[in-house]
């Protein structure tokens, strides 16, 4: 038998906004329920009407804000309250850096037996220029009333929402992704649909490289066509700093990006770019931070925590394309890079070779398998660097840690409860010296965190 007091689907009710959640909704509670409202922001009091109902709590939308935080903006994008690639654009910015922050602390409360009171929390560090910083565009295309767009899907539905701009892109990338949907449209594709299971195209990928004014198009298709070479050959005529067009095999229901293979239609095999005088080439399967700027600051803030005396061996896992390593390779005495992906191993040695660097190794494998061995192989680092998915470290890695009690360790995170309970594990042994948030991806709900760990005495 329901409660009384339960919410019903479609019951509006008044809700004061107490927090935000991990997506950048605001959280607040009725009659004892959680509700969760995207687009309420904390300390407003917002008319909420229930649009689904869980067991423990509710979702809602607004239906009037009754009293509107000073913290509130008009969000410049006008796909942003449909769009849901960004989640914060109605907040000031400055208050989306605290968020992100308190969030941090939210999760080590959660999730961890340690007094939050006594640990540094470093304030967020942000970006003054907050639009325009992604440097790589995943959209899917879809076939519209009004002919074939790109755009991204509303959050947790299939309502598809053509984009012609997006903000937080590069605007090359903008430029480039109009071009490419304009002769898609030229020569009559279609996108794959779902319903009578007919159409090629099905995700667009464009990657722009600042530092070489470089531009990469993968076409992700459920097939290899012809069109895509003549297509791909007026795009490099069209696109100024266009160097390759791909094209990736992949099915319609594979949740992973790209398929098997990668092949090569027109131009160079690799993209590149550069980081503090140094030489990286790029695959389009491989892995680089979206956000260039920041990412100065956040390599600043890693060889800040590492504070390297030029003796050490380090062990880097998840090292993708190898920018880590070889930015470290001439501060310390020797690297090791672990990763799975065979296309970012392969960047990787290349990317050595291209920088003349003889300190750094890499190695094809899962770091759980890898890094025991490889500690058992050559003893134990001075300092280990993780910077692992959102899923946050396997226990046969945390496991490996607490045995070998290495001096130093250095996690990267992109995603703070997944950092919490990795710390809770840790820190039986281990020392949390300070968390330092990076704002990699402004007006989203994305946290970045660097956490510096030092052994018990």
């Amino acid at each position: 038998m329901e409660k009384q007091n339960a919410l019903q689907i479609g019951e509006k009710v008044s809700i004061e906004i107490k927090k935000f959640g991990i997506n950048g909704e605001g959280i607040g509670y009725f009659n004892q329920m959680t509700v969760f409202i995207p687009g309420a922001i904390i300390r407003e009091t917002v008319q909420t009407e229930i649009i689904d109902v869980k067991p423990g709590f509710a979702i809602g939308k607004i239906s009037q804000i009754q009293n509107p935080s000073i913290f509130r903006i008009e969000p410049p994008c006008p796909f942003y309250a449909k769009c849901g690639g960004c989640q914060m654009q109605h907040v000031n910015y400055a208050e989306q850096l605290k968020h992100k922050q308190h969030l941090l602390k939210q999760s080590l409360k959660r999730y961890t037996k340690l007094n939050i009171d006594k640990l540094t929390i470093h304030k967020t560090l942000g970006m003054k220029n907050n639009y325009g910083y992604r440097n790589k565009s995943q959209m899917p295309f879809k076939n519209t009333n009004f002919g074939l767009a790109l755009g991204l899907y509303e959050p947790g539905s299939n309502y598809f929402v053509p984009i012609d701009k997006c903000i937080v892109q590069d605007e090359y990338i903008n430029s480039a992704n109009l071009i490419i949907l304009n002769l898609c449209r030229e020569y009559n594709l279609t996108a794959f649909d779902t319903r009578n299971k007919e159409g090629l195209l099905l995700n667009l990928v464009t990657r722009y490289m600042k530092s070489t004014a470089s531009i990469q198009i993968t076409f992700i298709v459920t097939e290899y066509k012809e069109v895509l070479a003549k297509i791909a050959e007026k795009a490099m005529k069209l696109i100024s700093g266009l160097k390759s067009v791909h094209y990736s095999i992949n099915q319609p229901k594979n949740t992973a990006m790209f398929g098997k293979t990668c092949t090569k239609i027109i131009g160079e095999d690799y993209i590149e770019t550069t980081f503090n005088k140094k030489r990286f080439k790029l695959g389009p399967e491989a892995f680089h931070q979206l956000n260039t700027a920041q990412m100065e600051v956040l390599y600043g803030e890693i060889m800040k925590a590492a504070a390297f005396k030029g003796f050490e061996t380090v062990i880097d896992c998840f090292s993708g394309i190898g920018i880590t390593s070889i930015e470290m390779a001439s501060y310390v005495k020797q690297v090791y890079g672990i990763d799975y992906a065979e296309a970012s191993i392969k960047d990787a040695k290349m990317n050595l070779e291209l920088n003349n660097i003889k300190n750094v190794g890499f190695i094809h494998d899962r770091v759980e398998k890898a890094l025991p061995l490889l500690i058992e192989k050559k003893g134990k680092p001075d300092v280990i660097l993780f910077d692992p998915p959102r899923t946050g470290l396997e226990p046969a890695v945390i496991k490996t840690l607490l045995d070998a009690k290495i001096k130093k360790m250095i996690y990267v995170s992109c995603n703070p409860s997944t950092l919490a309970k990795n710390i809770d594990e840790l820190s039986v042994l281990y020392r949390i010296e300070y968390i330092q948030p990076i704002d990699m991806f402004p007006h989203t709900a994305g946290v970045e965190s660097i956490t510096l760990l030092t052994l018990l005495s």
